[in-house]
């Protein structure tokens, strides 16, 4: 009888002391702010407060940029243009389209003829040649322009041109 008296004590007080730890931590968890560090779990308003502030900076950030692009023809050449998605242009005859280094070219219709530099032709990246000056632009070829050194292309007869990058028509 003994023995079960001293077993319900330890029983007793491993129960007590468990109650008293488990109270002491819940107690101090309710003091922390929710979403802290301490309390990693966010509540659905909080979460909902950092997307509005969030899609508040973002808003800012479309605004400033938006604010800041020029549109073409806005500066003092109205003839220059930059896309960075390709655009059909049309050249009439006569003109010429003088592109900027890294600008990509292709003839869709019409024909065409090379203006080089000292430095060298447009590269044609389909036949990976040097187009050199008077070369007859070829049809459905993708060119690169290396340089900006006023290279590009005269139009013989009207031209429709697949261009993505900077260009110029003269």
């Amino acid at each position: 009888m003994l023995k079960n008296l001293i077993k319900n004590k330890v029983v007793i007080s491993i129960l007590s002391c468990s109650i008293i730890i488990t109270s002491t931590y819940i107690a101090k968890a309710s003091d922390y702010e929710a979403g802290s560090n301490m309390d990693p779990v966010a509540t659905k308003s909080y979460v909902d407060m950092k997307i509005d502030e969030l899609a508040k900076n973002v808003n800012q950030v479309i605004e400033k940029i938006n604010t800041n692009k020029q549109e073409p023809g806005t500066d003092d050449n109205p003839q220059e243009k930059h896309s960075n998605e390709l655009e059909i242009v049309e050249v009439q005859e006569g003109k010429s389209i003088i592109l900027k280094a890294g600008s990509e070219i292709i003839l869709r219709g019409g024909e065409g003829a090379i203006i080089d530099s000292e430095l060298g032709g447009i590269a044609d990246l389909t036949q990976g040649v040097d187009l050199r000056g008077g070369y007859e632009v070829p049809a459905n070829h993708l060119l690169m322009i290396p340089r900006s050194d006023g290279r590009g292309i005269m139009a013989k007869t009207n031209c429709i041109f697949m261009v993505k990058g900077e260009y110029e028509i003269k």
